[in-house]
This record gives C-alpha cells, sequence and structure tokens, in this order.
C-alpha cells in the first residue's frame, strides 16, 4: 500500500511538471480613460461616423499611415504611382490581409469602399475620385475628376479606414454598434456606451507598418477603454493603478503626475483648438458687427494663463498655427481688443446701460446663453469668457451640459454662444464646421454665406497642387475670420498620463499617441 501511494505521488509531481512549462501566461490587459471628447460617438463604422474614437484606429487599418515625421507611409495600401497630371492613381494593395471575419482584403474590397464612401458624411474624402477600376486581384487604378493633393492626408485619417466588405453587407445598419469588423491588431469584443469598450488582440496580425518595430500581433492582450467623466475621478484612477493611460490630463492634474515617480507625463504636439462658436442666426448675434464685439472682447492670453497655467498656447485664428493657411497677416488674426470691441458694439446700436449692460434702442439687454461641456477645461473657459464678456457689457448665462448629448442639442439650433473645441490638423476643417449644408452639427454657428460657401468650394475642389490649395484655403480662412464667426483662444499642448505599468518605446514614429503605434507597447 505504501509503494502504492509513492508511485501515484510520483505520477502526480511528474505530471504537474510536464504541464507547468504550457499553462497560459497572465493576460496583459491594458486599462485607459479614454479622450473625454469622444463619449458621444455614436458608432464605430468609419463609413458613417461623424465623431472618431481612438480605438478606430485600432480595430481598422488605414489605406495610408501618417508619420510623426510628416511623410506618409504604405499601409493598406503598399505603392502608388501617379500620373504627372495627378488624375491617374495606380494602387498596389497589400497582400494577406484579412478582416476579423476571415474575408479577405483585396481590390474588390477597396473599389466598394471608395464606392460606399459617397454615402456617409465624409464624402467630400472621395469627392475628386470619379471611376475606381480594378486592374488586379491586389491592385486598383483611380481616375480622378480635378487633381487632390489632399488624398494621402485624407486616406491616414480613421475616417477613410477600412471596414469588412462581408460584415457590412452583411449587418447592415448594426454595423459600428452591435458588429465592427475590421483588419486591425485589435478585434471589438463589448460597447457598453457610457461605460466601457473592451478589445481584444488580433492573433493573426501580422502586416504592421514601416512606423512600428512589431509588425504584430500586439503584446497586449486586452485593452480596456473606460468612460470616467469626472476629471479627479481619472487622476485617482491612474494614481492608484486603476488605468494605466489617461487621455487629456487636465491642467490641474499635470504636476501632480509629474510629482509621482510611478507616474510619467508625455506630451506630443497640440492639434486641438478651443473656441467660441456664435450662432449667426440667433438674434443679435445674425448682427456682424455684434460677433465681433464680442470675439474682440475675449482675451487669449488670460485664458491661456489663467486657465490652463500657460500649459499651451493663446489662438488668434481657426486653425493650428502649424498649418501654412493659418498664416493670414497679423491684421486679420481675432486678438483681444477692447476698444475695437467697444466701437463694433456702439455702431451696431448697443449702448452701455446704467447697470453695464448694454442695451438696444428699445432697451433690451444683451444677454445672451453660453453653453460648455460640464469639463473643467470648459467649464472653467466658459467662467472667464463671461468675466470677459461682463466687462463688455455683454450677460452671459452659463449653461453646463454633458458631452455625450451637447451635440445633439446643437442640431436644434437653439443655442447662441458655445465654447467647444477640435482636434483635426488640416484646413479642410473649416468646410467640416462651416459647410451650410451642414446645419446645426457639425456647423453649430449655423452660418450660411454664398461668397463664404464658393471660397469653400473652391478651396476643396479647384485646387491643383499643394500651393494652389494652401492659397484657396487662406483665403478662405481669412475671409471666415472677418465675418466673426468664431472667437478662437487657445491651442493646448496634448498630454498624456501614463501609469507604471506600461512599457513604451524609445522611439515613437507614429503620429498618435496610441494608434497603430500600441504594437510596440508592453505591459509589465
Amino acid at each position: 500500500m505504501r509503494k502504492t501511494i509513492i508511485q501515484v505521488c510520483m505520477m502526480l509531481l511528474a505530471a504537474c511538471i510536464f504541464l507547468a512549462p504550457v499553462q497560459a501566461a497572465a493576460e496583459k490587459v491594458l486599462y485607459a480613460a479614454g479622450d473625454p471628447n469622444e463619449l458621444g460617438v455614436t458608432t464605430f463604422n468609419p463609413i458613417k461616423v461623424e465623431l472618431s474614437h481612438e480605438a478606430m484606429n485600432l480595430i481598422y487599418d488605414k489605406l495610408i499611415e501618417w508619420g510623426a515625421d510628416g511623410n506618409f507611409y504604405p499601409a493598406l495600401i503598399a505603392s502608388w504611382d501617379i500620373s504627372d497630371d495627378g488624375l491617374t492613381w495606380d494602387l498596389g494593395l497589400r497582400q494577406g490581409v484579412t478582416f476579423h471575419d476571415g474575408s479577405p482584403f483585396d481590390a474588390e474590397v477597396v473599389k466598394w469602399f471608395l464606392k460606399e464612401m459617397e454615402t456617409g458624411p465624409s464624402a467630400y474624402m472621395v469627392g475628386s475620385i470619379d471611376t475606381v477600376e480594378i486592374t488586379g486581384p491586389y491592385s486598383v487604378r483611380m481616375n480622378l475628376k480635378y487633381p487632390e493633393p489632399n488624398m494621402f492626408f485624407n486616406m491616414s485619417q480613421p475616417f477613410m479606414a477600412v471596414p469588412s466588405m462581408a460584415a457590412y453587407k452583411k449587418y447592415g445598419d448594426t454595423f459600428g454598434i452591435k458588429q465592427i469588423v475590421g483588419s486591425g491588431p485589435y478585434k471589438f469584443e463589448s460597447w457598453s456606451p457610457g461605460n466601457e469598450l473592451v478589445l481584444v488582440k488580433n492573433p493573426d496580425y501580422s502586416w504592421g507598418p514601416d512606423l512600428v518595430q512589431n509588425k504584430g500581433p500586439a503584446l497586449i492582450d486586452k485593452i480596456v477603454y473606460k468612460d470616467t467623466k469626472e476629471e479627479s475621478t481619472r487622476f485617482l484612477e491612474l494614481k492608484t493603478g486603476k488605468v494605466d493611460v489617461v487621455f487629456s490630463v487636465p491642467t490641474m492634474f499635470i504636476s501632480k503626475i509629474e510629482e509621482d515617480p510611478a507616474l510619467k507625463i508625455v506630451r506630443m504636439p497640440g492639434t486641438d483648438l478651443f473656441h467660441m462658436i456664435m450662432n449667426t442666426q440667433s438674434p443679435p448675434l445674425d448682427n456682424e458687427l455684434v460677433r465681433k464685439g464680442i470675439a474682440l472682447a475675449v482675451n487669449q492670453e488670460s485664458i491661456t494663463k489663467n486657465v490652463f497655467a500657460g500649459a499651451g498656447k493663446p489662438a488668434y485664428t481657426y486653425l493650428l498655427d502649424t498649418l501654412p493657411a493659418s498664416r493670414v497677416g497679423k491684421e486679420n488674426e481675432i486678438r483681444f481688443d477692447p476698444k475695437a470691441s467697444r466701437a463694433a458694439f456702439e455702431e451696431a446700436g448697443w449702448k452701455t446701460g446704467p447697470d453695464g449692460i448694454r442695451q438696444d434702442k428699445d432697451g433690451n439687454k444683451l444677454v445672451l446663453t453660453l453653453l460648455a461641456k460640464n469639463e473643467s477645461s470648459y467649464r472653467r473657459s466658459a467662467e472667464v469668457i463671461q468675466a470677459q464678456l461682463a466687462e463688455a457689457g455683454v450677460d452671459a448665462k452659463i449653461t453646463l451640459m454633458d458631452p455625450s448629448s451637447i451635440r445633439a442639442h446643437y442640431k436644434k439650433g437653439e443655442h447662441q454662444l458655445a465654447v467647444r473645441s477640435y482636434e483635426w490638423e488640416n484646413a479642410d476643417i473649416l468646410e467640416w464646421f462651416l459647410n451650410s449644408k451642414r446645419m446645426g452639427y457639425p456647423n453649430a454657428a449655423m452660418w450660411h454665406d454664398n461668397e463664404s460657401d464658393y471660397l469653400m468650394h473652391k478651396a476643396m475642389t479647384r485646387s491643383r497642387t499643394q500651393e494652389e490649395r494652401v492659397a484657396n484655403f487662406t483665403t478662405y480662412h481669412t475671409y471666415l475670420l472677418n465675418r466673426y464667426v468664431w472667437a478662437p483662444f487657445y491651442q493646448p499642448d496634448t498630454v498624456f498620463g501614463v501609469g507604471s505599468r506600461v512599457v513604451l518605446p524609445e522611439k515613437r514614429m507614429a503620429r498618435k499617441f496610441m494608434n497603430i503605434g500600441i504594437l510596440d507597447w508592453d505591459i509589465q
């Protein structure tokens, strides 16, 4: 009996030794408190989406990747040859790519995708394309109506990420909500709007672009985006290790993170622009002089210093100052000028009343609503602007709204003033936000002007070279600035908080912090 027991023990020990090497390693899960500006996303369908989410860069592959060095790199498009007149693009496609549902990526998918793009809100991105011909299993020819110097930029954006054609046709209206199928390094697992989004790595991914060292699969097994709205909660969860990455760290918490040896701050060139829109169809904002008086009463330097602690720079135009079309001449910039502000109000017939609030000839006071997201950056900006407008004789009443519902409010067109921001590195953002065909949202300024539409159309469709495009957008931009549809005030740095578990690569070539570059990230 004793011998039998010993034998059994030896057998069990041998089994344990044999099994030990094949036991699964602990799952690597990265928790991210996503960008609060993305909380209102309603779909992950790149063809239908109006508000993008960071995760789209991981679920889908793009046709082209844009590097931090400003160059464009092959992605789903492996090679290109463009005719001298810019009207014929011969594209070689990457082979061996499969979507998450097992369907192949090939020329048929690209032809379908470029045509399907015409049905969505980002149709302008393919507006220059006349026809697409399949020239081989993995090659297509795009025939353009006119040269499009912005085509590479368009192809590098998540709004032109490529979904599975098979899944798109199969699921119809629920694609992008219940079924999200791309070919990227991560697969969609679940989405609870307002709570969290869960992605799991694509074990078959092996076609990462030259921007990353690791071509795939990803080293991190799962990514959980947490929709945490409250800034203090986001900071505390980073500090306590409940999240590993915090997007858009509020200015008030930057120094606290930097003081913690277990945490680090990652700064990247800013791509946001804060501004106050004016509903140009809501009296008295339908008067250009009133808008001018308001815009010139906003003190950009004061907001940058007192709200954002100097972590960024003042904005004087409607475009990032890294874009050539932002260089409009100082006389066309919108800068704090209290004397010119007062003169504009006086010319418009709004005189200062006995209580300091301006009123028209009928005694109506200049009282306006000021809408802002209920987040510290927007709330505090609104409070400072409210005080600045009060100095100019404008009584602004602040209304705070949840970020996920504010866009629906814009679409009603009932707002007057609103503090908001955008993130985009191209001059065509002016067309997106100020095209009269998109009233309410994204055209929250409710801007409709024939000359503006003409200049917009010229900039978007009649620019044959990059130089022409810059010149046309500069003219369009200048016209808008002199109509005072927005009051720009701040360009922030892009700041991320990173926890101790995250191992970042020494050199990052990806343009964004956490998109395709995630392939080179790890967790310890």
